[in-house]
């Protein structure tokens, strides 16, 4: 490695880790004022709303990283203009751009890291701490009620309900399919069900069980009034769960896709936050390439204009990332497009201002 790359790397490493860690104790603690209230009164430890914390903080670290890298640069390329450095350099006859491409290499480099990050650290970190919020600081599932619910209780059973209210433990009309080898072997429908947690099991009131052949024929027929089922899955258990885009690699977004094409549920959220994934270690390089045309413009503006400047650009990044993913969520734009669109526009920005400041 060069003499000039590494002094052009440490002036981007110092900033970079300023930005990293005033950008994220941002956005934690905003998140955190935001959730006071549930927090102070959960009856949940201390210890386990501390380690709730602490996982949610490698969380904010790998989604301010972009906004990191924009401030490194406008920092670096600042320093090297009112040093005099950028002027001296161009007037020894060396392209001023030379300064400059070892700033995106050092951005290409931090993209790598983060995205190595989003796909081993963050998933298990985050995938603990939302169940540390579900399960110990503000279990919501208490409340939830399901309206037309299909529940999975195992791979060859299905069990469907106008309505399923977890804390009470109850089903109405449901209905339990049970199957083999892809053909439904045996159908419970009944008025509604209750969980009985002294037995351990579902009781179905008010109903009729089916048996059919292996042709898919009607074989047997009876009623009941009350009927103990080999249904053993709590009411918790039962509940539907669905896990957040970050609690998933890559390689976990495309099972749970396929998980949700055999259940035949829309599959577009999980394909937007797929395309996300694969496009966010780009974000760094472009971002990073539009700060060096701003720092030019800039020029000898404080350092706290450059900070705004990085903050600013950040969160419009991160809106027009947010837009994405409820374009591609709804359907509006290709979940590809949607997710990749962010990148695309602010790279049009920087080639332009790029060509304006004639780098």
């Amino acid at each position: 490695m060069r003499i000039f790359t590494r002094y052009v790397g440490r002036a981007f490493l110092g900033p970079f880790l300023f930005g990293l860690g005033v950008f994220a104790l941002l956005a934690f603690l905003g998140d955190l004022f935001d959730k006071m209230g549930r927090l102070a009164t959960s009856a949940a430890s201390i210890p386990v709303i501390l380690q709730y914390l602490a996982l949610q903080l490698p969380y904010w670290a790998v989604r301010i990283v972009p906004m990191a890298t924009l401030l490194a640069s406008l920092f670096a390329v600042s320093s090297f203009v009112s040093s005099g450095e950028l002027t001296a350099v161009q007037a020894a006859g060396v392209e001023g751009r030379s300064f400059f491409v070892p700033l995106i290499w050092a951005a290409a480099l931090v993209a790598g890291l983060a995205f190595a990050a989003q796909e081993s650290v963050l998933p298990a970190c985050f995938a603990r701490s939302q169940m540390l919020w579900r399960e110990r600081i503000h279990p919501v599932w208490e409340w939830d009620r399901y309206h037309d619910a299909v529940l999975v209780p195992g791979a060859d059973r299905l069990v469907s309900a106008t309505l399923f209210v977890v804390k009470d433990g109850t089903l109405e009309r449901p209905v339990l399919d049970d199957f083999s080898v892809g053909r439904l072997r045996r159908e419970v429908d009944a008025e509604k069900a209750r969980w009985d947690p002294a037995k351990g099991l579902w009781v179905f009131e008010k109903g009729v069980s089916r048996a059919f052949d292996a042709r898919g024929g009607l074989e047997s027929e009876r009623t009941f009034e009350s009927w103990d089922s080999d249904l053993r899955s709590s009411p918790r258990q039962l509940a539907p769960t669905t896990k957040s885009a970050e609690e998933m690699s890559l390689k976990e977004t495309l099972a749970e896709i396929r998980r949700y094409e055999d259940r035949g549920r829309s599959t577009r959220p999980l394909w937007t936050a797929f395309h996300q994934k694969l496009a966010y270690p780009f974000t760094n390089v472009v971002l990073c390439a539009l700060g060096l045309p701003i720092a030019l413009r800039l020029r000898r503006a404080p350092r706290a204009v450059s900070f705004a400047a990085a903050l600013t650009v950040g969160f419009v990044y991160l809106w027009f990332l947010e837009m994405g993913w409820h374009l591609g969520k709804s359907g509006r734009l290709p979940p590809a497009v949607a997710a990749w669109s962010p990148n695309l526009v602010f790279a049009v920005v920087a080639a332009a201002l790029h060509r304006a400041a004639r780098i």
